[in-house]
């Protein structure tokens, strides 16, 4: 019985997992009974004993079972991160703390359940494995277990490192292990002297974003496609003419990882000189007008069926110009809230139009309460699911989707228009995007700012 009335299974877990503030006492409670006033109260202000108190602690909030999740992810933890004297392993005792602050212990006890995060947390808890990168390097690489290397490194328990990159690194061995001998040996020359030189020195700066390491490894596939088609048509490197190179573009569409791979075989003396054909630019599509812009811009300020950190970067995209990857790597110490709310995309801070300071500030409201955990990390003003690490660029571009919000296009679109209202120094210095491209945008819309200062200077009446 419940509020003296039978209820069934569903309600009554429903009931267990939504507990609230009792008007009786103040406290987060189950309220399910009758004080003597006939308010619905929790079971201590209606005098009668508690059927949903925790058995550890007596608290009544994220029940599970017979426990509160608090009580339930302590024990949990200590099960899993013990080492064989039964204490937490000294090496997992920052891992221990931080996942105490999660605001929703029972995420985190489900979490510890799947493998191969349990089974992995307690070998390196009983000394089994090393608490090291190398040991994550050994398990099948999956969502699930670079979710498992972010969480460590966010807790302190292993030193950061560029989680995609290392990532790659060890599919790229993999995959290149896998190919015919001859072709691994190629293709692995290829990938640490060209191309992962090259990553690594744009990662110096940028951690690999996921759009990026879907590329290399795209491309990777595609020069071993290329060496299979060598070997269907009995061809090598060595013997590969102009007639064989033309005959493999022509039907083989998207293929610039092998030409640039081609290029760099030329270069090493590995196949006979050739040319190799360029990549087909892509027709230019017709500029967004402005009104289209404009009414986008309405549509994203009142469709509450998209996430609101979505729309917050829908809007920077249609007005400011912006990329969603420097949308989604802004930081909540680039967002000042006083009278006015104003965002630095660049060395100079913008005033937000009113519209889209509502918007963010109510996207400021709710970061704090959807925080999975309390302790310590970046202060991303669009934090994704990943500890630690920002809403992916493909999530906030399928939210915009429905929009028809291209990116590219609109922000070559606004560029253009921003540039005949103010300097391109102004627009490159408040938005964060490169003089270089300012300039090259003003000049192509014929913008006169340029020779204004001049102008000046040669009238005689000023």
């Amino acid at each position: 019985m419940i509020l003296e009335q039978h209820i069934c299974n569903a309600c009554y877990s429903r009931l267990r997992r939504h507990p609230e503030s009792c008007p009786g006492c103040d406290q987060i409670k189950v309220l399910a009974f009758y004080d003597s006033v006939r308010r619905i109260v929790c079971a201590t202000c209606a005098g009668v004993p508690s059927r949903f108190a925790c058995i550890t602690c007596g608290s009544e909030e994220q029940l599970t079972g017979s426990q509160c999740g608090t009580c339930r992810l302590t024990e949990r933890l200590r099960d899993v991160l013990a080492d064989k004297a039964g204490a937490i392993h000294p090496g997992l005792a920052t891992l221990y703390d931080y996942l105490l602050t999660a605001r929703d212990p029972r995420a985190v006890v489900r979490w510890l359940r799947r493998e191969p995060v349990g089974a992995t947390l307690r070998a390196m808890a009983a000394g089994e494995l090393p608490i090291r990168h190398s040991t994550l390097d050994a398990l099948p690489l999956s969502p699930r277990v670079r979710y498992l290397r972010r969480m460590l490194i966010s807790a302190g328990t292993l030193p950061a490192i560029d989680v995609l990159l290392n990532d790659l690194e060890n599919h790229a061995a993999a995959f290149i292990a896998g190919l015919p001998k001859e072709h691994g040996a190629i293709t692995g020359q290829y990938y640490h002297w060209e191309l992962l030189r090259k990553i690594r020195q744009r990662s110096a700066n940028r951690a690999m974003t996921p759009s990026s390491y879907s590329t290399r490894s795209t491309e990777l596939r595609q020069i071993a496609d290329f060496f299979a088609w060598l070997d269907t048509n009995e061809l090598s490197l060595p013997s590969l003419d102009q007639a064989s190179i033309d005959r493999f573009f022509a039907h083989h569409h998207s293929q610039g990882a092998v030409g640039t791979f081609l290029n760099w075989a030329i270069r090493r003396g590995l196949t006979s000189s050739a040319e190799i054909p360029g990549r087909k630019l892509a027709r230019p599509r017709p500029p967004v007008p402005d009104d289209v812009i404009w009414n986008k811009v309405d549509q994203l300020v009142d469709d509450e069926s998209v996430p609101l950190g979505s729309r917050v970067i829908g809007l920077l995209v249609l007005v400011f110009a912006q990329r969603i990857s420097d949308c989604v790597r802004l930081c909540r110490s680039d967002v000042t809230d006083g009278q006015t709310v104003r965002i630095a995309l660049g060395r100079t801070p913008l005033t937000l139009p009113s519209p889209i300071a509502v918007l963010l500030r109510r996207h400021l409201e709710e970061l704090g309460a959807r925080r999975p955990y309390i302790g310590g990390g970046p202060e991303w003003l669009f934090p994704g699911a990943s500890p630690h690490h920002h809403i992916s660029e493909a999530s906030v571009a399928l939210h915009l989707v429905p929009h028809q919000i291209h990116a590219r296009e609109i922000q070559q679109a606004r560029m253009d228009y921003l540039v005949q209202q103010v300097p391109a120094s102004i627009v490159a210095d408040t938005l964060g995007i490169n003089i270089n491209t300012a300039i090259r945008h003003a000049a192509r819309m014929n913008s006169t700012w340029g020779s204004y200062p001049e102008l000046r200077a040669n009238r005689p009446d000023l």
